[in-house]
């Protein structure tokens, strides 16, 4: 079973760069999954993540500096939910001279 939901992008008139989402859920083998979650580590590391399905896809670039989250249940429904976030990252200290 497979689940996607995808908001197009849109202009963000502030900094100018694209806004969008992408959602993906699926029942998948365990050696499935882990391939998922090494191309998120690969990502992670060259600091740019890639997401496609179909025509729908979307590229985020993760700060230097990131958020985790990890929450573990285990019962009926056992889970395990991962969330990274990060904030843009600014161009650098502002420099200010009087000469």
């Amino acid at each position: 079973m497979s689940d996607v939901e995808h908001e197009e992008m849109r202009e963000r008139p502030e900094n100018g760069e694209a806004r969008g989402k992408f959602k993906f859920e699926s029942t998948m083998r365990r050696e499935e999954a882990v391939a998922y979650f090494e191309a998120i580590i690969s990502g992670l590391k060259h600091g740019i993540l890639h997401f496609k399905q179909g025509d729908r896809s979307l590229t985020v670039n993760p700060g230097s500096v990131v958020d985790v989250e990890v929450k573990a249940r285990r019962g009926k429904d056992s889970r395990i939910v991962f969330e990274i976030g990060w904030d843009h990252e600014s161009e650098g200290a502002l420099e200010i001279t009087s000469s």
